[in-house]
């Protein structure tokens, strides 16, 4: 057999089975995109179709849902811009108070005008409180007027001392606080519109007194906070100024030189009987002290008087001297 013919056959069958391995493995690469394309179309379909049902059918509420899922169903990201624009157009409002301590040459004279000058300026006293009397009397006094005439009313009062010893001025920025106050009134007041509605709603009797709780809850929270932003209205529309008054030292004069015999007599009494004192006080220490001082001084004139004798006894008489 000649195998010469069949090579052209042979190369032709190899040329086939060659493409069509290629074929094979380029349809196999082609079918693995092909289905993870679909994959991924069919999760977006699924998503597609979940999401919107998601959404349109939420999980239905109870009547008794708890206080802060209630509280916090509001917007929180919207409440915290509305607080930062809130504070941006709220006027600023500042505390303002003082503290003087003046000196004035009659104390009741100086607590009666300030008085006047307070209700001139449109505010009022609130305590006024008197020590001593005639030249040591003092007065501690405090009054609110209006936080425009604040520095009007510390120039008045200070215009009546001989003396400003001391001045305090402070404020308090309470601004931020009120604007947090005026949101979270808002948020508790849509709170409480919520809580009326589900009041109205509830049939069952559980319900009701759940829903009742929370509704009395939230009114006692608004309440409070309507006390706190009244009272921070109030306290920066009237400063508060304390004030001391007590009396110019009144200092004697005295003449240099002059001559006072009282005084000398008195003095020269008073070293007398100073000296008497403590002559007398001595005598009575001495007294007291004698079981110790008086055995001592014979002890001390004993031995004295026997070294005395033995001196002369060792002396004797003395021999003539020979020429």
């Amino acid at each position: 057999m000649n195998w010469r013919r069949f090579r052209p056959l042979a190369a032709i069958a190899v040329g086939i089975i060659v493409i069509l391995v290629i074929a094979v493995s380029f349809l196999s690469m082609l079918g693995g995109k092909t289905a993870e394309i679909f994959t991924e179309v069919d999760q977006g379909l699924a998503t597609g179709e979940n999401a919107p049902r998601l959404a349109a059918s939420p999980a239905p509420q109870s009547a008794a849902a708890p206080l802060e899922e209630m509280e916090y169903a509001a917007d929180e990201s919207g409440a915290v811009s509305n607080v930062a624009q809130q504070q941006n157009a709220v006027e600023r409002m500042i505390i303002k108070n003082a503290d003087l301590s003046l000196q004035v040459e009659n104390v009741r004279e100086a607590e009666a005008a300030v008085s006047a000058q307070v209700a001139a300026l449109g505010g009022y006293v609130v305590r006024v409180e008197m020590n001593g009397t005639d030249e040591r009397m003092t007065a501690n006094m405090t009054f609110r007027v209006p936080a425009e005439r604040f520095d009007e009313a510390l120039t008045g009062v200070q215009g009546l001392a001989k003396k400003v010893l001391s001045r305090t001025v402070s404020g308090d920025d309470v601004t931020e606080e009120f604007v947090d106050l005026r949101a979270r009134l808002g948020n508790l007041e849509a709170t409480r519109d919520r809580l009326r509605n589900l009041l109205e709603q509830a049939v069952e009797v559980a319900d009701a007194l759940e829903v009742n709780r929370a509704l009395t809850e939230v009114q006692g929270q608004i309440e409070q906070i309507q006390g706190r932003m009244e009272y921070l209205q109030q306290s920066a529309a009237l400063s508060t100024i304390n004030v001391y008054l007590s009396p110019v030292p009144v200092t004697p004069i005295v003449t240099q030189g002059s001559w006072q015999p009282l005084v000398v007599a008195r003095d020269a009494l008073r070293s007398l009987v100073e000296l008497g004192q403590g002559l007398v006080n001595l005598a009575i220490v001495l007294l007291i002290w004698t079981p110790v001082w008086l055995p001592l001084l014979l002890l001390g004139w004993w031995g004295r008087r026997r070294l005395r004798r033995h001196q002369q006894r060792g002396a004797g008489p003395t021999a003539p001297t020979a020429a």
